[in-house]
């Protein structure tokens, strides 16, 4: 009797492409605040509350799901629970508008470029975490 492969229970692409869409526009208005507002800080706050633990249970249901795999950099993990791509697809954008709403919401002015230098500095954690679990597998 033949063995089938483990299947890919990967989220659609439009309920992923529709989150990054919600989160992209949730973010380009809020961040357009830059009054010093307490509802503003109030929306960024918010948006953290959201997006740091929908990004931490995605990464950590991800290596928790993997457990004995190798991760590949570029491409899907060997198992790829439902609904994680979905978590991280809302979570690393909505962290990363509460991190920009927050500062300009607080600072006089900000940098434009301050959002990608977040977002490295989250990719580099993710990566980092990769790194982790793939080394204690050898």
């Amino acid at each position: 009797m033949a063995m089938q492969g483990q299947s890919q229970s990967i989220t659609p692409a439009w309920k992923v492409f529709t989150a990054i869409g919600f989160a992209a526009v949730l973010g380009g208005a809020v961040t357009c605040v830059r009054d010093g507002s307490a509802g503003a800080a109030v929306g960024g706050i918010v948006m953290l509350a959201i997006g740091v633990p929908l990004t931490v249970w995605s990464i950590l249901r991800m290596l928790r799901e993997n457990r004995g795999h190798r991760l590949h950099w570029w491409r899907t993990p060997p198992v790829n629970p439902r609904n994680v791509d979905l978590s991280r697809a809302v979570g690393i954008p909505t962290t990363i508008f509460g991190v920009m709403t927050l500062w300009l919401s607080t600072a006089d002015s900000a940098p434009w470029w301050l959002a990608a230098v977040f977002a490295a500095i989250l990719i580099a954690l993710f990566e980092a975490t990769v790194a982790i679990h793939n080394i204690r597998l050898n």
